[in-house]
């Protein structure tokens, strides 16, 4: 089995981040900004606080 690469972490990252924020607010469904989300990643900020951080930022109504 060959070793995850830093493109595989960052898509499963990208990943989990998509499903926790949908979970929370389906309506953004195709209009994540991935360039924020990216973001968080390249912070190594945690997918449960990266969500948080996003839906404060951008103020949205859950």
């Amino acid at each position: 089995m060959r070793r995850p690469t830093k493109a595989d972490r960052q898509a499963q990252w990208m990943v989990a981040f998509s499903d926790a924020l949908l979970a929370r607010v389906p309506r953004l469904a195709g209009r994540i900004d991935w360039d924020a989300a990216k973001y968080y990643y390249l912070h190594g900020t945690l997918v449960e606080d990266a969500v948080d951080q996003y839906i404060i930022a951008r103020n949205i109504e859950t």
